[in-house]
């Protein structure tokens, strides 16, 4: 039986004064001091966030914080009333909250009293939510505070704490981790314990005000993987309503694409993001759960006068269902059933006092790599810096009738290139032939044997005698990502990719179906002994599979994708990856085309070499082609200033035959042309980098407005002068100047090396 209180006035205050109670036994408990030697799951009792007026009051009582954790470096504090922690540096003696700088909290006065966006500032976890029963309903943000949430199951870990953040209200719970690792504070959603009731997760941001600054240091950024790294200025700007940045960790999922319209900005390759304020610096890596995570960064002005990025960890996504296909058309929706599991965990590398900027972050990122995924410094072939030349064989061209195949190199010519380039003075080669597959480079699917119409097998494994005879390896582009041809028995009904409307997606091919593919492909690449596979469309693109048969989530499509490089470096040699995503590392000898720039949106500043850096000495990595440069000094500079190795595209036919080709449009590619040009471009780019491939990236800075500086571990320094006229040191008129060297001048639209020894 259910007994029920009759309700009247003083029944009312009866109620009242027993929740008045309830929280004041929750907030005034003499809480036990947590032990830091052994980390006993001491359990606490549950807690809720505490409604106050506006002020410092507002955040958490600097006196409720207890000792969590601590190692050599780092001492982690937590607050069993509000969920938060602070962090403290023994290095550096530097403090890094969880939540927005108290010390500048009573400057915020963008954001009124009372408002959703003041109480997200102030909570451990904010998350968007949808109620699926209502056809009508819309997602939903809310947060911890302006949800009454409770803090339950408090437990102290050896090297730190755990908790679950439940909001009731919302029947939805996260249970959450923070740890210390050595320089890093590791949080965690454990996937087993969320649990959701009526209503559906779309997305949880788990502290995103971490290191959250104001506009307070002139020279402070955001740090956000932009191309190849891209850094967000502090400005107190009160107009910068349309600048939020968020991007998808390694690019959109195309089972999930709602629009047709391809996005200009460039896709977040790195699962990394930062911040730099005064001598604070942090660099942190988004680890298990990466392929669900946007990266968001919000600089002053748009919520609030805080800076802050953060990795939002998405739980749904919207896709398209199609109704009629013919008549084109569909509506947008979510899925209620399919949510993205896995823990989402996030590593914050908190930076001492002298590593504190974008190079820090790069070379402590450089670091992990190291230690997590097992890179190891390069070693140089020779003294000489490797070019890298593409051959393209064919590809066809749209007729009226049926295609018509334009050969462009036969391997004989290739052959004939290779030779004349060696004879010319360049020693140090890696060649890659593109488009050596029946039916040339816009035929995907069944790619062997290599088309008779260019040599076949046989001249291709003339070519790659050849090549080894001068110790040239030679590396063939492979794309299995697509099928186009209907070889290898794929159709595109049963193996094709589709989306989560059920749709197949262009000609992508199931990464599951490719099993059998790549067993059959591999005694004939190891018949042509050839030194490995350039690989484009895998490491690049990666998608979730609703094909019944062959499903798979964007989790086990990245795990997948890992395998078949796995095995094509045990059955073929090396694997090169073209613009690959980062997760690709610990599998590839080198990446093409490594992006060198930003995307020149409202959201950056200006572009930084933070992949550069981070990758300079343990893979090689190239830019676009020297050839199909757009600004062509521009580009030479930048390629001198990241450390990059030089790339041809040529053809042995007129370029006039690949305007008009279904695949790639080359506008200058004719080897003929470029012959003593290409020669002359190399002897600049070994004079400068040959000595210093081998070496880590050690500094990186701007000496004056448009003239840069990159330094490596033996002091050898590359100065570009991006401007018209020439740069003198010493000169502060230019924006950021901090040259302190004395003595140097730079031409305009030229460059300076000056070796560790100080010669020039």
């Amino acid at each position: 039986m259910i007994w029920k209180l009759p309700i009247s006035k003083k029944n009312t205050m009866l109620l009242l004064l027993a929740a008045a109670l309830i929280v004041f036994a929750a907030f005034h408990l003499d809480l036990t001091a947590l032990d830091e030697g052994k980390g006993e799951a001491l359990q606490f009792p549950a807690s809720t966030v505490p409604q106050v007026e506006p002020g410092l009051d507002e955040l958490p009582n600097p006196a409720d914080f207890q000792l969590a954790a601590q190692n050599d470096k780092l001492r982690l504090l937590m607050d069993p009333k509000t969920g938060h922690f602070k962090v403290e540096d023994k290095r550096s003696g530097s403090v890094w909250h969880s939540y927005p700088n108290p010390e500048q909290w009573e400057k915020e006065d963008l954001i009124k009293e009372g408002s959703l966006w003041r109480y997200h500032l102030r909570s451990p976890v904010m998350f968007q939510y949808m109620d699926f029963s209502d056809h009508k309903s819309s997602p939903k943000d809310a947060n911890m505070i302006s949800e009454n949430g409770t803090i339950k199951d408090l437990q102290m870990l050896p090297d730190g704490f755990k908790l679950t953040f439940d909001m009731p209200s919302k029947q939805i719970a996260v249970p959450v981790e923070v740890k210390l690792e050595d320089d890093s504070v590791v949080t965690r959603i454990l996937d087993e314990g969320l649990s959701e009731g009526s209503l559906s997760l779309i997305w949880i941001r788990l502290y995103p005000f971490f290191g959250a600054q104001q506009s307070a240091d002139p020279d402070g950024y955001m740090f956000i993987p932009d191309g190849s790294g891209a850094l967000m200025k502090f400005r107190d700007n009160h107009m910068n309503v349309n600048k939020l940045y968020r991007e998808p960790v390694y690019g959109q999922d195309l089972s999930f694409k709602v629009s047709n319209l391809d996005g200009t900005r460039s896709p977040a390759m790195m699962p990394v993001f930062g911040i730099k304020s005064g001598a604070q610096g942090f660099i942190s890596v988004v680890e298990d759960g990466a392929e669900y995570a946007d990266i968001t960064a919000s600089p002053a002005g748009v919520f609030g006068r805080y800076n802050w990025n953060t990795a939002q960890m998405n739980y749904r996504s919207t896709f398209k269902q199609v109704t009629n296909a013919k008549k084109n058309r569909s509506f947008i929706t979510y899925n209620k059933e399919e949510r993205f599991g896995s823990d989402r965990v996030v590593r914050y590398m908190l930076l001492d006092k002298a590593d504190a900027d974008y190079v820090g972050m790069a070379a402590r990122y450089r670091q992990y790599l190291m230690e997590k995924h097992g890179l190891k410094k390069l070693e140089p072939k020779s003294s000489n810096i490797p070019l890298e030349i593409t051959l393209l064989g064919a590809d066809t061209e749209t007729g009226f009738v049926k295609d018509k195949y334009l050969k462009q190199t036969t391997t004989a010519q290739a052959k004939q290139i290779v030779s004349e380039l060696h004879e010319l003075g360049i020693k140090n080669m890696t060649v890659h032939y593109k488009g050596w597959q029946n039916g040339g480079y816009s035929s995907s699917g069944g790619l062997l044997p290599v088309d008779s119409r260019i040599g076949g097998n046989e001249g291709m494994k003339q070519l790659v005698e050849f090549a080894h005879s001068l110790d040239i390896p030679v590396y063939l582009d492979a794309d299995y990502s697509s099928n186009n041809s209907g070889r290898d028995g794929f159709r595109k009904r049963n193996h094709g990719l589709r989306d989560m409307g059920g749709s197949p997606i262009r000609d992508l091919v199931s990464l599951k179906f490719l099993d059998k593919v790549i067993d059959k492909d591999m005694e004939a690449y190891q018949s042509l002994g050839i030194d490995g596979l350039r690989l484009t469309g895998l490491g690049r693109y990666l998608n979730s599979d609703f094909n019944s048969k062959y499903a798979a989530s964007r989790h086990e499509s990245l795990q997948l994708q890992g395998n078949i490089f796995d095995k094509f470096k045990e059955g073929v040699g090396q694997v090169q990856g073209t613009a690959a995503n980062f997760y690709t590392l610990p599998y590839v000898n080198s990446i093409s085309r490594l992006p060198n720039d930003y995307s020149y949106d409202l959201f950056s500043d200006s572009s930084v070499p933070f992949a550069q850096i981070a990758l300079h000495g343990l893979i090689s990595y190239t830019s676009e082609y020297i050839n199909e440069r757009q600004q062509y000094r521009n580009d030479f500079l930048r390629d001198l200033e990241y450390g990059v190795n030089p790339s041809f595209i040529f053809t042995y036919s007129n370029e006039e035959k690949s305007k008009y080709t279904k695949g790639l449009h080359l506008f200058s590619s004719n080897y003929a042309v470029w012959e003593q040009a290409a020669v002359e471009e190399y002897r600049i780019f070994n004079e400068v980098l040959g000595s210093v491939q081998g070496q880590f990236i050690a500094a990186h800075r701007t000496l004056a407005d448009k003239v840069k500086e990159t330094t490596y571990e033996d002091g050898t320094r590359v100065i570009v002068n991006y401007n018209p006229e020439p740069y003198v040191s010493g000169d502060t008129s230019g924006e950021n100047s901090s040259d302190t060297s004395g003595g140097i001048r730079v031409e305009g639209q030229s460059y300076i090396v000056i070796r560790g020894g100080g010669t020039k």
